[in-house]
């Protein structure tokens, strides 16, 4: 484990590394390794048994993460949430999907039971796209149009998914935007919502409603996505590693409020979004302050 930046820091204080993580650090740090020639006879000091290198990347790893146990609860969530490892999906997370899939159907079936008795396997269908094309949006990414995806999985042209299919996708996708998303199932991310909704009501003296609270998870969310453009420069004084854009479009965040996106600036939603981002610097800098402080420890 190098010290390179206090993110860097925090990413692999919780990084399982393997042995070609560990071998692709040594040869890193010390290049000349990989062009000197062997002696013959010579005793090799470095193989498979040898440990050292997991023993001394565990021993800094546990200093970063004490520095850690030290923060306040709500900054250690908000590093967890944009500098910790990924983990990959578990399985509470499909549960909480297909908990979602069968709320909207039955969301459906309540609503529009004469399509959902006639065509119920295709009610399945469109949920389940539908409900995966929000989950893209909500990564920030840009899905092919809902009505070709459907067109092309229920086997119909495009205009007639559009006429016959319309009415439900737009009921099942405001279904969906009232709801909690998969990703905001994630703890950390849902101990940084409610403590930034907290702070924004100390420093504005406003009231915080539902929309505030969905602002707050897309703020976070957009915050950790440019952030970790910076998670593996070799300074704090930096150049971002990759530019990022922002994560999300006026549109969407407009759409996910429920305002028009003509409104979004005059109803002072955007001045929240930025408000609840400068926040969020605030405490990126007070935690990675911290971590940095273990670069100063004797090693």
């Amino acid at each position: 484990m190098q010290y390179l930046s206090a993110r860097q820091m925090w990413h692999d204080a919780f990084y399982s590394r393997s042995a070609n993580d560990q071998l692709l650090e040594i040869n890193r740090s010390n290049a000349n390794l990989l062009r000197r020639k062997q002696v013959m006879n010579e005793t090799q000091t470095r193989g498979p048994a040898d440990n050292s290198s997991r023993v001394m990347h565990m021993a800094k790893a546990g200093r970063v993460q004490s520095e850690i146990a030290k923060l306040p609860e709500h900054l250690q969530a908000f590093g967890m949430y944009c500098w910790a490892p990924k983990e990959q999906d578990s399985l509470p997370t499909y549960k909480h999907h297909n908990e979602i899939a069968n709320a909207l159907a039955q969301e459906v079936k309540e609503k529009f039971p004469r399509e959902y008795a006639y065509y119920t396997s295709r009610v399945s269908i469109v949920v389940l796209n539908v409900l995966k094309y929000e989950f893209e949006r909500d990564k920030g990414r840009k899905p092919q149009n809902i009505d070709i995806t459907l067109a092309g999985a229920m086997a119909m042209p495009k205009d007639k998914v559009r006429a016959q299919w319309g009415h439900i996708v737009k009921h099942i996708r405001g279904c969906i935007r009232d709801m909690q998303l998969a990703t905001d199932s994630d703890k950390n991310l849902s101990i940084g919502i409610l403590h930034l909704l907290k702070v924004w009501q100390t420093k504005t003296g406003a009231e915080a409603t539902e929309k505030h609270s969905v602002i707050a998870s897309l703020a976070l969310k957009s915050f950790a996505h440019t952030d970790q453009s910076y998670l593996f420069s070799a300074s704090e004084e930096r150049e971002p590693v990759t530019h990022t854009k922002p994560l999300y479009t006026q549109e969407y965040l407009s759409w996910r409020v429920g305002v028009a996106q003509s409104n979004w600036k005059r109803d002072g939603w955007q001045d929240v979004f930025e408000q609840m981002t400068g926040v969020l610097n605030e405490w990126a800098e007070s935690a990675l302050a911290t971590i940095l402080n273990v670069k100063g420890l004797p090693t």
